[in-house]
């Protein structure tokens, strides 16, 4: 192939540009040009440019060939086609992310009130379901049901308020807990009538407390000893009370509740279910 040739077609080279002319021109208008243009760059002159010179005859001589010239325009109408083409599918493709983005964003947002409805929704029907378990599984004997054939004396020891707990031992701080420090801290659940020091081993010490009510006494069993003392922020014994590890129901060995066999097995079973809730 022509050396001009192929830089005409590898580099898409606009021949009516070369000759300064328009697609429209006549071929008097072409040849006019191409003389004026010939004799610029003509490699006989001084300052001649053989290079150009044989683009702008290769030129002019496919745009004065009436067949060459037919394919050449056609040629050019097909590479604009596919231009506008390529414009008309880039825009097309831009509208249609941006619709999409617009689409994905409105569905976003009627989808959270959505998930949370659900969300709620779920949480009503299990609440109902674990109601109807518990009411299913709740026991309906009750101490009134068993024929006793004596009276019933009920302890007063029934409500047991004393637990047991472990806190972590330190030698250097051994002479700064003692009965008085334990009940500062525990007290934050409820009063505290008696704390019973109960030793230690290489690890932990223990102690009793007893609390003056029942809910003192559970608040204490409920609270999380494993998460930091922020209970205590704020208090003389916040350090202190970082060493709590455990609390948990005291045995305090007496486990007839009344003088009926029957009755303090029921109560014992009872109290064994509610620890085991707390």
């Amino acid at each position: 192939m022509d050396q001009t040739i192929a830089q005409i077609i590898n580099d898409d080279i606009d021949l009516y540009a070369v000759l300064g002319v328009s697609s429209d021109s006549t071929p008097q208008d072409i040849r006019r040009a191409y003389r004026q243009k010939a004799l610029l760059f003509h490699p006989d002159k001084y300052d001649g440019d053989e290079t150009k010179f044989n683009l702008i005859l290769k030129s002019y001589e496919i745009l004065s060939d009436t067949s060459l010239k037919s394919k050449y325009d056609e040629l050019c109408q097909i590479k604009l086609t596919k231009l506008e083409n390529r414009a008309k599918l880039d825009d097309l493709t831009r509208r249609f992310q941006d619709e999409l983005i617009a689409s994905e964003s409105k569905r976003q947002k009627h989808r959270h009130p959505d998930i949370e409805s659900m969300k709620q929704e779920g949480l009503k029907k299990r609440r109902i379901q674990e109601q109807k378990l518990f009411n299913e599984k709740k026991t309906c004997t009750t101490i009134y049901d068993i024929p006793l054939n004596n009276n019933v004396s009920v302890s007063s020891t029934y409500a047991n308020t004393t637990v047991s707990l472990k806190y972590k031992f330190k030698k250097e701080l051994e002479t700064l807990i003692d009965e008085n420090v334990l009940s500062k801290i525990m007290s934050i659940f409820g009063e505290v009538t008696k704390v019973t020091m109960n030793g230690h081993d290489n690890r932990y010490a223990y102690a009793y407390i007893d609390f003056a009510t029942i809910d003192g006494c559970n608040q204490a069993l409920r609270h999380n000893y494993s998460e930091s003392a922020r209970k205590w922020d704020g208090t003389e014994v916040r350090k202190l009370a970082s060493l709590l590890r455990e609390c948990k129901k005291a045995d305090t060995g007496n486990s007839d509740f009344t003088n009926n066999d029957k009755v303090n097995q029921i109560l014992r079973d009872y109290l064994k279910s509610v620890n085991s809730r707390i």
